[in-house]
């Protein structure tokens, strides 16, 4: 399987997650990726609306059709090709906030939202979404300028998205081919985690009426789980789809 094999590339669309999700159901091939220069309804984890004005970023989808073992490693293999896409274009090192956050000097510059189809317990089709921003002007976007960057703000000059998305589909394949191969990328993955030694709060999304929980980011699972060590000394394990996380302080 070759990711970027097949490339539906349009002007203007919806949501690329939905158009993929539409394309695996059609039998689209494994690997087929749709981007857009703009799309009317993009989002993150829980909804949250993605921003990224016409023509600036990358926003793409990739369709994947992935057995048992990779479905558990598809949120790292995906933030470990964008943050190595991002440090090697701008000769820094990145970090990852826990779950999918890509960062750059602190700062948001990439996001990744993964929907899996389930025909039981069997995966049918997922879908990887990935927006990175490549030419945003932050300091137009007043409700993100002090959270978010991009490759311009951080190199200092317009970046060409086209050699942004070939550098990345390079290397998505790469990383893909190690958990397709049984490599475990975790512990490299773990060193990229700005999250680990930070007390954090965890919301949880599926029963609003739970307290927060409160806790130190300990260490990741085989997985991708975060282990917290709640102030009673005992430990949660969170899965990405279960909480929001925010970050509140180091533990020195």
């Amino acid at each position: 399987m070759q990711i970027g094999q097949t490339i539906h590339h349009v002007r203007e669309i919806n949501s690329t997650m939905e158009a993929c999700n539409r394309l695996a159901i059609l039998g689209e091939p494994d690997g087929t990726i749709v981007s857009a220069n703009y799309q009317e309804s993009g989002r993150g984890r829980f909804d949250r609306k993605w921003v990224s004005p016409s023509g600036d970023n990358i926003q793409m989808s990739v369709l994947l059709r992935s057995n048992q073992q990779e479905l558990k490693y598809l949120n790292i293999f995906a933030s470990m090709a964008v943050l190595a896409t991002c440090e090697q274009t701008l000769g820094v090192d990145g970090s990852i906030k826990w779950p999918n956050d890509v960062q750059i000097n602190g700062k948001k510059i990439a996001g990744i939202l993964i929907e899996t189809v389930l025909e039981g317990e069997k995966a049918v089709s997922s879908v990887i979404g990935i927006g990175l921003n490549v030419n945003l002007d932050v300091k137009a976007q007043t409700d993100i300028e002090e959270t978010a960057t991009s490759l311009k703000c951080e190199k200092g000059r317009y970046i060409s998205r086209s050699v942004i998305l070939r550098k990345l589909i390079k290397q998505l394949n790469f990383y893909h081919s190690q958990i397709s191969d049984g490599a475990s990328l975790t512990q490299r993955w773990s060193d990229k985690l700005s999250t680990i030694g930070e007390e954090v709060t965890l919301s949880f999304r599926k029963n609003p009426n739970e307290n927060d929980l409160v806790g130190l980011a300990e260490s990741i699972s085989d997985d991708g789980g975060l282990r917290i060590r709640k102030r009673d000394g005992s430990l949660f394990t969170a899965n990405a789809g279960e909480v929001t996380l925010a970050k509140r302080r180091k533990i020195l």
